[in-house]
C-alpha cells in the first residue's frame, strides 16, 4: 500500500504516526544519502551507477534505522510494528519499499521532512536513468 492510497480520516492517523520515523531518517545525513539526487556521470552505465549507490548507501539506512522503516511500512498497512515485522521477508520488503519510495505524497512528506518547511517542492528521485 501507498501513502497516497490512505483515505479519510485515517491519513490523520497514519501520518501521525509516521512523523516521528521520518523525522529520524531525515535527521541522519548518511541515511539520506540514498535520498539525494545525484546526476548520472556521463558516460556511466544507469544500472551500475544505481546498483553503487544502493549498495553504498542502503545498508547505512537498514541498519542505522531498520525500527523507523517498519514502523513507517506498518503505519501505512494499518497494522502494529511487532506484527509487520513478524511477517516481514525479503519479498515484502523489496514491495513495500519499491511502492513507498515511488509514492509521490511520501515523497513530498520526507523532503518536507528533510527541508523542515511544508513545500514539498524537492522529489526524491527513484528512477534509473534511460541511455
Amino acid at each position: 500500500m501507498r501513502l497516497s492510497d490512505v483515505k479519510g480520516a485515517r491519513t490523520l492517523e497514519v501520518i501521525a504516526e509516521i512523523i516521528d520515523p521520518v523525522a529520524n531518517i531525515a535527521q541522519d545525513p548518511e541515511a539520506m544519502q540514498l535520498f539525494k539526487r545525484v546526476k548520472l556521470p556521463e558516460g556511466a552505465d544507469p544500472h551500475k551507477f544505481v546498483v553503487d549507490r544502493l549498495r553504498s548507501n542502503a545498508p547505512k539506512l537498514l541498519k542505522g534505522h531498520g525500527g523507523d522503516i517498519i514502523a513507517i511500512l506498518a503505519a501505512i498497512e494499518g497494522v502494529g510494528a511487532d506484527q509487520y515485522a513478524a511477517n516481514l521477508n525479503l519479498s515484502v520488503l523489496v514491495k513495500d519499499l519499491i511502492e513507498l519510495l515511488s509514492d509521490h505524497a511520501f515523497s513530498e512528506l520526507f523532503i518536507s521532512a528533510q527541508n523542515g518547511n511544508g513545500s514539498g517542492s524537492a522529489q526524491v528521485n527513484t528512477e534509473v536513468p534511460k541511455q
